[in-house]
């Protein structure tokens, strides 16, 4: 038995030094931790894409682009333009669970992962 949890906790603990060095998966819904901040969706995929909606259902979408660190990425906005940053400190191994750090033009938020699956809203 305890050789078992000292297996999980290992397991652990190597999952999040893979994801320090390697980078979490960064896909999926985030929410602001004040009532009224904004919500975001991020998909990693080919398309590197990313969606800033606000309470008022005004929405921002652009991609992301890499950086030196895999868990921090420049947030591009439709035209090109830099307009911020991402920064997942946190994600579980399951993906569940992640705290994210913006730096958008409209503010700066920390964010929690809400669903592994984003969700966009098309206009």
């Amino acid at each position: 038995m305890a050789l078992c949890a000292s297996f999980a906790k290992y397991r652990s603990e190597q999952s999040f030094i893979d994801g320090a060095e390697n980078g979490f998966g960064i896909d999926g819904m985030y929410v602001s931790d004040g009532a009224t901040g904004p919500s975001m969706a991020i998909l990693a995929g080919e398309d590197m894409e990313w969606q800033i909606c606000n309470g008022d259902g005004s929405c921002m979408s652009g991609r992301l682009a890499t950086t030196s660190d895999p868990n921090s990425f420049d947030l591009l906005d439709d035209g090109g333009a830099d307009c911020g940053s991402v920064h997942l400190s946190y994600a579980s191994r399951d993906g569940m669970d992640g705290i994210l750090y913006v730096s958008h033009e409209t503010g700066d938020f920390k964010m929690r992962r809400t669903n592994r699956v984003p969700a966009f809203i098309k206009e």
